[in-house]
């Protein structure tokens, strides 16, 4: 007899429901920030990205491949700077600065309970953030796309997030 298939609590299907459409709510209202936010805001990872200085293809097709090669698709990647509002509703259990503009951003928010500013955070180091969600500032995404040392700088930090994929970062 084949097994039952297993189904989604309603509660867990309603939860979901609500959260992204709060999210998608919440990117129309910022398009003027940046390109469109991508990935999957139930992941719990959330990156918020400085605004791209380059081209706006090339940042999301790096960011898109560094989180592929650290087996983090879903993150869900948003850009600086986020609203109280888009932070409450994602509910991240590790949020991720990249770049010092968003790390500023971030700690302009003045999110309720913060145990450590992302801006005085050393990059690549994981801090707690809030009792519930860890933290991690990353280099400028930018630079790091246009001189060797910066992207050396950044993929060594970026590295980090591999303890997050589901084979807990072994290659």
């Amino acid at each position: 007899m084949p097994k039952k298939a297993a189904t989604t609590p309603p509660s867990a299907r309603e939860y979901a429901a609500k959260t992204s459409h709060e999210v998608s709510r919440l990117a129309q209202r910022r398009r003027h920030t940046g390109p469109e936010p991508f990935g999957d805001p139930l992941s719990g990872v959330v990156l918020v990205a400085e605004p791209p200085a380059l081209e706006a293809g090339r940042t999301v097709d790096a960011l898109r491949r560094s989180l592929a090669a650290v087996k983090l698709d879903r993150a869900y990647v948003t850009w600086a700077p986020p609203s109280l509002e888009e932070i409450l509703a994602l509910e991240p259990t590790v949020l991720v600065a990249v770049g010092p503009a968003a790390a500023h951003s971030i700690d302009a928010i003045h999110y309720p309970l913060t145990k450590a500013c992302f801006s005085e955070s050393p990059e690549g180091s994981w801090f707690a953030w809030t009792e519930g969600t860890a933290g991690l500032r990353l280099p400028a995404l930018d630079s790091a796309l246009k001189d060797a040392e910066a992207k050396r700088c950044f993929w060594r930090a970026f590295l980090a997030l591999r303890v997050l994929s589901p084979d807990g970062g072994s290659y």
